[in-house]
């Protein structure tokens, strides 16, 4: 018993309103029974979402005022280790990187309406990743596509820290000559 009041003054110390230890062993005498070993459960449980929601008072929430959801997109915040091509598909839209890998090579990827040169392309603040899909099925000149735009990249401890627009279908006209997407395939959106 002498052990479980150590173990409550040591708990009342690390808290900010101490327990008061002394009245503890009297009132347990007084009434002739044993003092309780643990106090409350709830209060000692571990909170991920109160931590995380002190670690986020940086000026990071100021960041995300700037960045509204629109109609048919949703801002996404995530953390990558690069601006890489491939990297920012995978975070952005939720897609394994053997099918970021897939469309690379069926030449269904582009940057800012040109074809990706290399999957590790480095991108920068501003760039709109586009998937193809593929041709829509009202109207064959445009393409269904889903959109990555990069609204803001920081440097953090461990890599970066940036804020993904998405676009999951997008209806856009079909790209120019060098970069237009040929295919018989049509998609439904």
């Amino acid at each position: 018993m002498l052990r479980s009041f150590r173990q409550i003054a040591r708990l009342g110390r690390s808290l900010k309103t101490p327990i008061a230890t002394r009245s503890l062993p009297k009132l347990a005498t007084t009434l002739g029974q044993q003092a309780p070993l643990h106090t409350s459960v709830s209060a000692w449980k571990y909170d991920k979402k109160s931590s995380r929601a002190s670690d986020d008072l940086d000026s990071d929430d100021e960041d995300d005022e700037d960045f509204k959801d629109e109609r048919d997109s949703k801002v996404v915040k995530t953390k990558v280790n690069s601006l890489r091509a491939d990297l920012l598909l995978k975070a952005g839209l939720g897609m394994a990187r053997n099918k970021v890998e897939l469309n690379f090579y069926e030449s269904k990827i582009r940057v800012n309406g040109k074809k990706l040169p290399k999957k590790s392309a480095q991108l920068e603040v501003g760039d709109d990743i586009d998937v193809i899909r593929g041709f829509s099925q009202s109207n064959p000149s445009h393409l269904v596509v889903a959109r990555v735009s990069i609204l803001s990249a920081s440097e953090r401890e461990e890599g970066l820290s940036v804020h993904l627009r998405r676009y999951k279908s997008l209806l856009v006209e079909n790209y120019r000559a060098p970069n237009a997407f040929k295919s018989s395939e049509h998609v439904a959106h």
